[in-house]
């Protein structure tokens, strides 16, 4: 459920070990850094056929968003007009266009998604224990429903699997190289990840609150249906929203896109010849052009997002995640060892998809995370089975991800240290409250029983809920008239 959250905190955790890969442009140049030239062009060629299907989602959600403003229009009109503007702004649209939809992406993410939420609540009319026992009587909503192990659950795991390394992606490693530091990064991404698990919680509710009001609704009818019950002002906001969601996603990926084919491709190519800067924003902006077009044809293939979102998976967790992950975590290896990592997981994916995913016909059960170990064990077989020359092998962590286990160890003795000295007699002896604000909590608490037992007109259950509060008031004040030089000061204050 909050899958991209969990992935956004591993990459925390990550993000301080990457002290030697900081001053990186992209994944692909630190996947060369340490196996060589040759997986370095293979990630870059992963990474972007992953990055042109995923483009290819982006211009599908921007073309329907279109689509629901202006109304029943041709979808390929929609969707050519859809790349245009993403091509054009951002090849040469420059910082601030970005900077601008990265702002409404922001606003989206923190005003429009919880706003949506609470209309769709207003909308049902129903409390929310009412909505809690609605779900609890839903079939669908069972716990032996989901853990009933058959091959739609298999499918499931496999997408949690899959959605757990989603996130390492060469998107989200370049925001991490754009950090001064990797605590600043660690510290970024960990804050990210409490904020996700806040949006997730509101879109979860948006589902949830629409299966409350209409159980029966194809998954066709959503959007129209949300379009149709929100306040009029609020639908404009919320399409210019999504607009400006899908087109800041997307133009990450195209930077990313341009990153790789001008500096990690052509780099690699041209070995040690330097390439002029001007030569290498001309290529960009081609490779921008290029890679728009092509998405562009792949949202023409193809318009189901799930299938989209599953093809993209496939073509780069296998391939390029566990040699990363590797690389992080101190291992060197030679171009050999990462070649042959990378065609186990390509040869895995393919046998997967030919012979196991098609077990569950319904969503497929994908093989990108279980490929992905394939690759990694691969990896490690040929390191440890094959001769290896001096300088592989893994190496010891650097300074800062050293600093930052001495820094978590001194808090947490601190915290020990703490915690010893909060529970000592002397200082529970300090919690001991003044006797006669004892005595003024106790009434507080007599008289406001006795007010809600009367406001209720002294029903059965409101009289049996106020009756332990009067008795505690009673406490308070027998205390202090009878125990207050009986019982140890410190026993009161704990």
């Amino acid at each position: 459920m909050f899958d991209s959250s969990f992935c956004v905190w591993i990459i925390s955790r990550l993000a301080v070990r990457i002290r030697p890969f900081m001053k990186h442009l992209s994944m692909a140049e630190t996947i060369g850094h340490v196996y060589g030239k040759y997986p370095r062009i293979i990630t870059a060629i992963s990474s972007i056929c992953r990055s042109i299907i995923s483009l290819s989602i982006q211009i599908v959600v921007i073309s329907k968003t279109i689509s629901i403003c202006v109304g029943p229009v041709d979808s390929g009109e929609i969707t050519i007009l859809a790349t245009l503007i993403l091509i054009t702004y951002s090849a040469f649209g420059g910082i601030r266009s970005v900077t601008f939809t990265d702002v409404l992406q922001f606003l989206t993410f923190s005003m429009i998604i919880p706003l949506l939420a609470w209309f769709l609540f207003i909308k049902i009319g129903i409390p929310i224990s009412e909505v809690i026992s609605f779900l609890q009587r839903q079939e669908k909503f069972q716990l032996r429903t989901v853990l009933h192990f058959d091959t739609k659950l298999a499918a499931m795991v496999s997408l949690v699997l899959s959605g757990i390394v989603y996130y390492i992606k060469p998107t989200t490693i370049q925001r991490l190289y754009m950090a001064s530091d990797p605590l600043q990064a660690q510290k970024v991404f960990s804050y990210g990840s409490i904020f996700s698990v806040l949006i997730e919680g509101c879109i979860i509710l948006v589902g949830l609150f629409i299966f409350v009001e209409t159980p029966d609704l194809p998954k066709e009818k959503i959007w129209p249906y949300i379009m149709h019950n929100i306040p009029s002002t609020f639908k404009g906001f919320f399409s210019i929203s999504l607009l400006a969601m899908s087109m800041s996603t997307a133009d990450s990926y195209l930077n990313s896109c341009a990153i790789m084919v001008s500096h990690d491709i052509v780099g690699s190519v041209q070995g040690i010849k330097k390439t002029s800067y001007i030569y290498q924003i001309r290529i960009a902006r081609l490779t921008t052009i290029v890679i728009g077009l092509c998405a562009m044809c792949v949202a023409f293939w193809c318009r189901d997002l799930l299938k989209l979102m599953f093809l993209a998976i496939d073509f780069s967790i296998p391939v390029v995640t566990a040699p990363f992950i590797l690389s992080v975590f101190g291992f060197r290896g030679t171009s050999r060892t990462a070649l042959i990592g990378m065609a186990t997981g390509t040869l895995a994916i393919l046998v997967w998809s030919k012979w196991v995913e098609p077990l569950d016909p319904s969503i497929g059960i994908d093989g990108a995370f279980p490929s992905m170990l394939a690759n990694g064990l691969a990896m490690l077989a040929a390191h440890y089975l094959l001769p290896q020359p001096a300088g592989t092998g893994w190496v010891p962590p650097d300074k800062t991800y050293q600093q930052w286990q001495q820094e978590k160890e001194r808090i947490k003795r601190r915290n020990k240290q703490e915690r010893a000295i909060f529970f000592t007699k002397e200082n529970l002896a300090k919690l001991k409250p003044k006797a006669i604000t004892t005595v003024f909590v106790g009434v507080y608490l007599i008289i406001t029983s006795l007010v809600s037992s009367c406001y209720y007109n002294g029903q059965t259950k409101a009289v049996w809920v106020s009756i332990p509060f009067c008795m505690l008031g009673v406490a308070y004040i027998g205390y202090v008239a009878f125990f207050a030089n009986k019982i140890p000061d410190w026993a009161i204050g704990f």
